[in-house]
């Protein structure tokens, strides 16, 4: 039987204003994307690399 088991990797920029919890710690906004995707949605999901973008604009 044939694997149909399909992958797919997108960009997700969150912007996280002063006083959130994940203002100062990244992992929290990638956890909870995680989180929403594996428990609320069924989709095993990853994250790595995880990066600060300066400014205003994250493009």
């Amino acid at each position: 039987m044939a694997n149909d088991t399909r992958t797919y990797r997108f960009t997700l920029t969150v912007d996280v204003e002063p006083g959130h919890p994940a203002y100062d710690d990244p992992e929290w906004a990638a956890d909870a994307a995680w989180g929403s995707l594996t428990n609320e949605y069924g989709l095993r999901a990853t994250y790595e690399s995880i990066e600060e973008l300066s400014g205003d604009d994250p493009t």
